[in-house]
């Protein structure tokens, strides 16, 4: 949006200095420190002044004084401050701000894939919201996107969390039975052993009979409740993907078989081993372990060989900042098989919850830790999905509770959706206004006007990062800026009234998608 700018610093730079195309530096166009001084400012003279030997300040100044444009220029000591006149704001709010980037390819994001051994908690809370954010951003900026949590229905974990119900179903039978310390302890096994007594007569069940059913029905139930955890966090998976499945369909066989065609894998111990060595990996990796077990690592590989099978080319993996040193090992296999550069990991960081100044304990095979339920049933779902990504996902959050609890403006959720009730406001007491030819724009139009302005930049970058804290804190700013827009410019009645209730109406249509993106409620009054 800020390329009238680009063109006119670009070709006058060319002209007074007589830099060909190739010569010429990428420009960083960003916002002046303080409105007074301009819309944007452009620090070409410190860009350019080691290649023209010139000092930062004349380079500005002979820039400054040769631009033409919609706009005055200042030369700012290294920078050329842009103020750009009110005529192109008025036209630009008459084009609407809404424009994303456009990029070619089919997406997956995977995101939250929790064991079905427990009900989803709130450490999942985050990656759940952040690949939620990504999957709306990136299905408007790429050919196609979908969505997909992947089921670990399959493995030793399963095994433990079979077992734990079983015991439970003994325990409710009357058995003396004792559950061993590493078996899941929480209160939902119990509840899973009780529905499984309510609906099948076990006693008479062989051993294997048994052992289908908790695999099965035990696990279904889990991750039926997963799926209703997530829609309650508006959270909705378009695909759901069986580890169970892929292994079924011969997917590690599959790449086992791919990776000695190629001859990157060896058999030595009695194990069968990948040369991970050869693409960068620290050391050489285990596919089948001596005793004929596929390792997790086979597995995954497998599971990402067939995302691609289906089409997708931009491979997205939303993973805990614990699976850092699994990243490397999952492209050098993929390089391996042929596809390299395909999968991308956003790694999140940790959330610290806190309430009333205590730390909130997370232990889920003991039982003790708060669910993502009893979160959402707290604070709201809107709440948790902002408090989630308050923060860049390298970072991480301390979640306070009880202040996502509040109805106060240092609550986020509360400031960004009380600036939107606010501009309704303003509109459903006018009838729609025709665009004024006499304006004025003041410090705090100005303000909103280039936040409006930056929609498409703010869109790039958060792609570029793959971090939805960019659209947060881009919904925080621009709803900062229309409170004090709101504090000090009335709107109706003034004598700038068409071009101030269209500025208002922008900024309504720019924060109606922006919550769609960060999935929460367009409340109209609070």
């Amino acid at each position: 949006m800020t390329d009238v700018i680009r063109t006119a610093i670009t070709e006058s730079t060319q002209k007074v200095f007589g830099l060909s195309t190739e010569d010429m530096p990428a420009l960083d166009i960003q916002f002046t420190p303080d409105i007074t001084m301009g819309d944007y400012a452009v620090p070409i003279g410190f860009v350019l002044a080691k290649k023209l030997r010139t000092a930062p300040e004349k380079i500005a100044q002979t820039i400054a004084e040769n631009l033409q444009g919609p706009f005055r220029a200042e030369a700012v000591k290294g920078y050329v401050n842009v103020t750009m006149d009110d005529d192109w704001w008025l036209d630009r709010l008459s084009q609407g701000f809404i424009s994303y980037p456009q990029y070619s390819g089919k997406v997956l994001v995977e995101y939250v894939s929790a064991n079905p051994t427990g009900p989803i908690h709130i450490g999942h809370g985050r990656g759940a919201v952040v690949g939620s954010v990504l999957a709306n951003l990136l299905d408007r900026v790429y050919d196609f996107a979908d969505s997909e949590f992947y089921v670990n229905d399959a493995g030793e974990q399963i095994r433990k969390f079979c077992k734990s119900v079983e015991i439970r179903i003994r325990e409710l039978k009357g058995e003396d039975v004792e559950l061993p310390e590493d078996a899941y302890h929480g209160d939902y096994v119990v509840d899973i052993a009780k529905s499984i007594l309510d609906r099948y007569n076990w006693d008479a069940l062989s051993e294997d009979e048994q052992w289908n059913v908790l695999w099965n029905d035990a696990v279904d139930m889990m991750r039926k409740w997963h799926k209703e955890t997530l829609e309650k966090l508006g959270v909705t998976m378009k695909v759901w993907t069986s580890e169970r499945l892929i292994r079924q369909e011969g997917w590690p066989e599959r790449v086992i078989q791919l990776l000695q065609d190629k001859g990157y894998a060896y058999e030595q111990d009695g194990a069968l081993w990948f040369k991970s060595t050869i693409f960068g990996d620290d050391k050489d990796r285990v596919l089948v372990k001596s005793n004929g077990e596929y390792t997790y690592y086979l597995v995954d590989i497998a599971y990402h060989m067939e995302k691609i099978h289906r089409g997708y080319n931009v491979l997205i993996n939303v993973w805990g900042a614990d699976h850092i040193g699994h990243v490397p090992r999952m492209n050098a296999a993929l390089t391996a098989l042929g596809f390299p550069d395909c999968l991308t990991v956003v790694l999140v960081q940790t959330v610290r919850f806190w309430r009333q100044g205590v730390a909130v304990a997370m232990s889920k095979r003991k039982g003790e830790f708060l669910t993502l339920d009893e979160l959402i049933d707290e604070i709201g779902k809107d709440a948790a999905r902002i408090m989630f990504i308050t923060r860049s996902v390298d970072a991480t959050i301390d979640f306070d509770i009880e202040v996502a609890k509040q109805k106060a403006m240092d609550n986020p959720v509360y400031y960004i959706q009380y600036a939107y009730v606010r501009a309704k406001n303003i509109l459903t007491r006018t009838e729609e206004r025709q665009f004024g030819s006499s304006v004025g724009f003041d410090p705090h139009e100005r303000t909103l006007l280039r936040l409006l302005n930056a929609f498409q930049e703010r869109m790039a970058l958060a792609v570029r990062k793959l971090d939805p804290f960019v659209i947060e804190s881009y919904a925080w700013e621009l709803s900062d800026a229309f409170h004090k827009f709101y504090q000090f410019d009335r709107v109706i009645g003034s004598e700038y009234e068409n071009a101030r209730w269209q500025l208002v109406e922008r900024f309504t249509e720019v924060m109606e998608e922006l919550f769609t993106l960060l999935g929460i409620e367009k409340l109209e009054r609070m």
